[in-house]
């Protein structure tokens, strides 16, 4: 069966590849986000970017070979969000190391947000982060790296996803998340760490001290003054990831050409 491909078409693969996006990227796959919002936002997007997306010379001309387009292309929007999505879990991560270690991984809630269990210096950390994604324009930054990608991967054109520089590309971001998670939480598990070393002293001192009560109270303590001295640090840190964001998508794009 043949169709015409035309402007519809390009539409389309538009719209197709933000949809990827949308899956993936931090704010617009939220389920605090309307649904109807996201859908109007999306084709107000794609209609914005209709006629000055540059589209690639060879486009289908088969319904089958369109369909495989329109996959291809989402899954290229889905890796977009996948890198700004990253900073996200790897911060998330962080916090739920240091809920570990306070002893409040048991006071997890449903959060009907995330339509997961998460525990609650998980979720502050994801919030702040969400803060200052928002406070720097990351939206911004990522709706024009989205733009940005049909320069250098033009619309209708397959991407290879076969390339191995691709692969060693999304282990490093991988790794790169849980570096990125100690890093935040080293400092208040060495703080901890240094607490039940203490408390491991006075148990053989004084025997008849309850250090294990005496832990359930101060750790959480511990770790809350933990992180109110780490919050500059995170900050600057989160800042520096959310400038790196473009530059990886851009990176992870010339791989797909």
């Amino acid at each position: 069966m043949v169709i015409p491909v035309g402007q519809i078409a390009i539409y389309f693969l538009i719209l197709a590849r933000l949809g990827g996006v949308f899956i993936q990227a931090p704010l617009f796959n939220s389920r605090s986000f309307f649904t109807s919002a996201k859908v109007a936002f999306a084709l107000w997007t794609a209609l914005v970017l209709w006629f000055v997306t540059p589209v690639s010379p060879v486009l289908p001309t088969s319904l089958s070979g369109f369909i495989l387009t329109l996959v291809a292309e989402v899954a290229v929007g889905f890796l977009i969000g996948f890198i700004a999505n990253v900073m996200f879990i790897a911060i998330q991560s962080a916090g739920e190391i240091i809920d570990m270690q306070m002893g409040l991984s048991v006071a997890q809630a449903l959060d009907p947000v995330f339509g997961a269990v998460i525990s609650i210096i998980g979720r502050l950390t994801f919030f702040t982060a969400l803060v200052i994604f928002l406070s720097m324009d990351g939206h911004h930054l990522l709706l024009s790296a989205f733009h940005h990608s049909f320069t250098i991967l033009p619309a209708g054109q397959i991407a290879n996803f076969s390339q191995p520089a691709l692969v060693e590309q999304l282990l490093t971001i991988g790794s790169g998340l849980w570096l990125t998670a100690i890093k935040i939480a080293a400092p208040v598990i060495l703080l901890i760490f240094l607490a039940d070393f203490t408390f491991g002293i006075v148990s053989r001192v004084a025997p008849q001290v309850n250090v294990f009560m005496l832990g359930f109270q101060v750790k959480p303590l511990l770790g809350l003054f933990g992180i109110s001295l780490l919050v500059p640090f995170i900050v600057k840190y989160i800042s520096r990831l959310i400038e790196s964001m473009g530059a990886e998508i851009v990176k992870l794009l010339l791989f797909l050409r």
